[in-house]
């Protein structure tokens, strides 16, 4: 009898100071809301974030750095900065570019005898296997100097930089296929693949545009250009890529943004560059079969070798049926395939919708020749609305697409608003 007294006296003391403990803690949150001038909202989002020292985050996000030259990591949800990747730019802090291993690195990126120690990064790429993120090696491009880098996820350290020879930017940096094989990389501003000087009046006979198909080492992390080859496209400045998977692998999807090839001039009265290029409805689409032009691209008689990289013409992909146009919104910067590889889906920045294309029917029309014409450079054109699956009106400035985990029972997409600044989710 007295025992259990005991027990309940100490368990009635125990209540009593969880009691005390959290009026105190209580009082203290209310000290600090009303001195801060924070709401209830306000500490459930520092909750929610709130990573002890010593923890980890769920999630590692690796952002291009821009014009710093670097990758910037940082974790969710804390997002807190883990650590600056070293890349095309030196930095004095961790030593990047100052040793001789690091020097060697940087070295690979001179262009043309010429060393560049800056970079504008954009689009970094995870490596994947059967068409999902491995985590293994991580790519990034240099928009303002054509360059890709390879940096091991490992250590967190750049392992290659390779220029590309017959581009001059590239702003669709890099983009692997479904089990890194290959490494999408299309440039932006169309220019004379060759490195002599062209004039602008011979923009649609000199200048062009197009993809190289980086040949990658998953098992080694590093790109192999003696493997690797460029496909020509027209001088439409090609924008971001995605390759297909599963129904659609073998397949490369790229956009473009000036299908009205306009060069400027407003020194002589015509429109800026941006209204320009801007004033026609539609764009195009670049569908691509990569697995065909890598066979092709082996045998000399169906390459021209341009600065040293095996260069297929557009007429030699055009006569193999391995490139193909569709019209999709003006001025689009995302084009993203759905995980089963079945839809591709484009935003434009210049229209509220995403556009979302059909893999069997843009292959039936390939398969029946089914084309409403030729471009200037005889690309066959498939009808945008027989290859289109629906338009989903989204708000201003759809840019990218990201899949989310209930794709497959609700096809859940993701896509940030360029002009809103918003994240849009749909089905």
């Amino acid at each position: 009898m007295n025992s259990m007294v005991k027990r309940l006296s100490m368990a009635t003391i125990g209540a009593l100071v969880g009691v005390s403990l959290a009026s105190a803690g209580q009082s203290e949150l209310e000290k600090v809301m009303k001195e801060r001038g924070l709401t209830q909202q306000d500490l459930l989002a520092a909750a929610k974030t709130y990573t002890p020292s010593g923890g980890r985050d769920k999630y590692i996000v690796f952002s291009s750095g821009g014009q710093s030259g670097q990758i910037i990591v940082y974790g969710v949800p804390s997002m807190r900065i883990l650590k600056y990747i070293g890349v095309f730019t030196p930095e004095p802090w961790q030593g990047w570019g100052y040793d001789d291993d690091t020097k060697k690195v940087l070295a690979e990126g001179k262009i043309r005898g010429k060393q560049i120690t800056w970079g504008d990064t954009h689009h970094p790429a995870l490596s994947e296997t059967n068409g999902r993120y491995d985590g293994k090696w991580l790519v990034i491009n240099d928009k303002a100097n054509p360059r890709l880098a390879v940096i091991d996820l490992s250590d967190f350290v750049t392992k290659q930089i390779v220029v590309n020879p017959v581009f001059k930017s590239d702003h669709g940096g890099a983009f692997f296929t479904p089990n890194s094989e290959y490494i999408l990389e299309a440039c932006q501003y169309a220019a004379p693949l060759d490195n002599n000087w062209h004039p602008m009046s011979e923009y649609k006979e000199s200048y062009r545009g197009g993809v190289t198909v980086w040949k990658f080492n998953p098992k080694i992390g590093r790109i192999e250009p003696k493997k690797s080859f460029t496909i020509e496209f027209p001088p439409y400045m090609q924008d971001l890529s995605d390759a297909g998977k599963e129904a659609s692998y073998g397949w490369g999807f790229t956009n473009s943004f000036n299908s009205e090839m306009y060069t400027g001039g407003i020194e002589k009265g015509l429109p800026p560059f941006e209204a320009g290029c801007s004033r026609n409805d539609t764009d195009f689409l670049h569908v691509y079969n990569w697995k065909k032009l890598a066979e092709l691209a082996k045998d000399d008689k169906n390459v021209k070798v341009i600065n040293g990289m095996r260069v297929v013409p557009i007429d030699v992909a055009v006569k193999n049926n391995a490139l193909f146009l569709i019209p999709e919104p003006k001025s689009p910067h995302g084009v993203d395939v759905s995980p089963d590889g079945k839809y591709i889906v484009v935003c434009g920045k210049l229209d509220t919708h995403a556009t979302v294309y059909s893999w069997d029917k843009i292959k039936k029309a390939i398969d029946n020749k089914d084309f409403v014409g030729k471009d200037p450079y005889g690309i066959p054109i498939i009808d945008m609305k027989k290859a289109m699956h629906c338009q989903a009106e989204l708000g201003l400035g759809p840019l990218h697409n990201q899949f989310g985990k209930h794709w497959k029972d609700k096809g859940e997409i993701y896509t940030s608003l360029y002009v809103d600044s918003q994240v849009v989710k749909w089905e």
